[in-house]
């Protein structure tokens, strides 16, 4: 199964999540879709713009990133573009890229030296008032994922161009922290699962 390694910890952390089998718990009840709705104003997607440092680690490696989270489309939509470097991947690290993701060692090489980038887009669903996220990335991967928002947690399930699955919760510590905690299950039975945290460097 091939899927992106392990920088989504690194930059993906914050967004918005969820699972498209449960109901997101809003204060505004979506009926139907606007012509034109109001920006994104909620507290969450108020808090997480700005720029974040953090670092994360999981079977298949450890990194360091920055990720900018912006307003974008007059408020429409959230723009997170996040850039990581591969810090280590220990031996047994790279014998799991080689199992589980068929990585050659020139490919292991050329990650480990290149780094990582991500593209995400992240908005609301007028009709049923669900999170809608879009994800795209230097490996070539895309994924769609749908979310819910319970208190201080987002919880996402992001359905891969592969066909598998993985689910993501992204935990607000407080104004100037976050975690990240991603869960992927592997075709083997086991599950890979990926932690990261991040600090704010500054608001935009």
């Amino acid at each position: 199964m091939k899927r992106q390694p392990s920088l989504l910890i690194v930059l993906v952390m914050g967004i918005v999540l969820a699972s498209c089998s449960l109901p997101m718990k809003t204060t505004t009840q979506v009926n139907r879709p606007m012509f034109l709705p109001q920006p994104l104003c909620d507290d969450w997607s108020r808090w997480i713009v700005g720029e974040w440092e953090g670092s994360g680690q999981s079977d298949t490696g450890q990194g360091k990133g920055i990720e900018r989270i912006e307003s974008a489309l007059n408020g429409q939509f959230l723009i997170c573009h996040g850039e990581a470097k591969i810090t280590e991947i220990t031996p047994d690290q790279v014998n799991y890229l080689k199992k589980n993701m068929h990585a050659s060692e020139e490919e292991i090489a050329r990650f480990k030296s290149a780094g990582y980038e991500s593209l995400q887009l992240f908005t609301v669903d007028q009709t049923t008032g669900e999170i809608i996220g879009y994800l795209f990335d230097s490996l070539r991967c895309v994924a769609k994922g749908r979310g819910k928002r319970e208190g201080n947690k987002e919880i996402m399930e992001w359905e891969w161009a592969t066909g598998h699955k993985s689910i993501r919760i992204t935990e607000r510590v407080s104004d100037d922290k976050m975690t990240v905690v991603q869960r992927t299950p592997m075709p083997d039975g086991s599950v890979m699962e990926e932690k990261g945290q991040s600090t704010r460097r500054k608001k935009l």
